[in-house]
């Protein structure tokens, strides 16, 4: 090899060297901060005067509206549910909302009906057959959508959905 070759690696080395030893090897540290001794410079943040604390409550207390809840019937009342008549998705008896799921033709036919206690939000899927009584009506199997639910002078037609 030529002289100037070995020069030049040589410089590069040793300039490589000086890089490494001045960014990973540091006899003192650089930065003002020193972390580790938990000191910072936190100011406290400025706290409201008890008189000015006072004059903002008195004034925004105009704005302030207690809203009390409203209590809502659920369900319907006696003499609502005894009007209940012709075609309807839902049929409210006592305390339970009557909803038709499903209506299966085997040999001895039956309807499963969803009850919702509408006071305890709990529902149940019950099986009918025809002629069975719920909850005090008469249950007729009219056609893979509906049945009829019968108590004097109520005739309610039950339907999975509304027609279009």
């Amino acid at each position: 090899m030529n002289k100037l070759t070995l020069a030049a690696i040589t410089a590069c080395v040793l300039l490589l060297i000086s890089d490494i030893t001045g960014r990973f090897i540091q006899k003192q540290p650089q930065g003002q901060n020193d972390f580790s001794a938990g000191i910072n410079n936190a100011q406290p943040l400025p706290l409201l005067s008890d008189p000015a604390n006072v004059q903002l409550t008195q004034l925004y207390t105009n704005y302030v509206e207690v809203t009390k809840p409203v209590q809502t019937e659920q369900g319907l009342s006696k003499a609502a549910q005894a009007a209940q008549n012709g075609e309807l998705l839902s049929v409210f008896a006592g305390d339970l909302e009557l909803s038709l799921k499903a209506v299966i033709f085997a040999p001895i036919p039956y309807v499963l009906i969803e009850q919702k206690n509408i006071k305890t939000q709990q529902t149940t899927l019950v099986k009918y057959i025809n002629e069975q009584s719920v909850e005090g009506y008469t249950l007729s199997i009219l056609s893979n959508t509906q049945v009829e639910l019968d108590k004097a002078p109520q005739h309610i037609t039950l339907v999975m959905y509304q027609r279009g």
